[in-house]
């Protein structure tokens, strides 16, 4: 992977919680120094910086996000993440699916119907940060789920509240064909994502030639379609270690070569080895 490596005393720990309004990854990792290429989630992504600072660049900008300021991304968005300086950066994140966001309330409170995306990926907001960093406490440290589940969805209602558009938009926009084009391509992968892909057929879905389609999804979306491609398999690589698949079926399934491919590309993109992953998730946080 390319980046930093990570910093002396790194440890990141990932959680799976049940909660009433549904079930999500937590995560927390300290003095992290990798550097994340740009990825997406197939959920929400939210979380606050407690030490350190983190440079943030997704298609709208780039942001420096320091200690007390809010990560908020949309599933679907592309962001890439680095450390802004040597010593790395610690952060708090959870990852609540659309529907689970639904449930909770933080999603449909404005009434539209349409994408839910945040005016800035990173936001200051402090006094919200802490409460925001006192329910994911709460969440992972094994106490009263009942307690920690009311005040992440308080925290998380009011960062919707106060800090989500359906409106958001680029300054320099795709284009509707471009964006069509896109869509069909994504959606080719999506539905190949366990088969070996070659760039010709998914051009050729397209209408467009090999170099064609890589800059046109490299414009539009902001990374190249096989860098996509990899996260789709990552994130469902993601949930079946969380049904319990075992590491050789996931690389199998998600169309990976092999299961060393598969531990490089998900610690690439989820920051921890897949083994890692599947330990933490199984069990369910008390």
């Amino acid at each position: 992977m390319n980046g930093s490596p990570e910093g002396v005393g790194a440890v990141t720990d990932v959680a799976h919680v049940e909660l009433t309004c549904g079930s999500f990854d937590a995560l927390r990792a300290v003095h992290f120094a990798r550097c994340f290429p740009p990825h997406f989630h197939d959920t929400f992504a939210i979380g606050i910086v407690e030490s350190g600072l983190t440079r943030i660049r997704t298609r709208r900008g780039e942001w420096i996000a320091g200690p007390g300021t809010i990560l908020a991304f949309s599933p679907g968005e592309i962001h890439s993440a680095e450390p802004a300086t040597g010593a790395g950066y610690t952060y708090r994140m959870v990852y609540p699916p659309s529907d689970c966001m639904r449930e909770s309330g933080a999603v449909g409170c404005r009434g539209s119907s349409g994408p839910t995306l945040f005016r800035y990926p990173v936001i200051t907001d402090r006094p919200l940060g802490r409460e925001l960093r006192d329910a994911h406490e709460r969440l992972t440290s094994g106490g009263s789920l009942a307690r920690a589940e009311s005040l992440l969805v308080a925290a998380l209602r009011m960062i919707m509240w106060r800090h989500a558009a359906s409106d958001v938009g680029y300054d320099d926009g795709p284009t509707p064909t471009d964006a069509e084009t896109v869509r069909r391509a994504q959606e080719f992968l999506h539905e190949r994502f366990a088969e070996r892909v070659r760039l010709s057929a998914l051009a050729d879905s397209c209408g467009l030639s090999p170099f064609q389609m890589i800059r046109v999804f490299r414009r539009v979306s902001g990374m190249p379609p096989f860098a996509y491609l990899v996260q789709v398999r990552v994130n469902r690589a993601q949930a079946l270690l969380r049904e319990g698949s075992s590491l050789a079926d996931v690389a199998y399934s998600c169309g990976f070569s092999d299961q060393s491919h598969l531990t490089r590309a998900f610690k690439r993109v989820v920051g921890v080895p897949p083994g890692q992953y599947a330990r933490s998730v199984r069990p369910t946080a008390a």
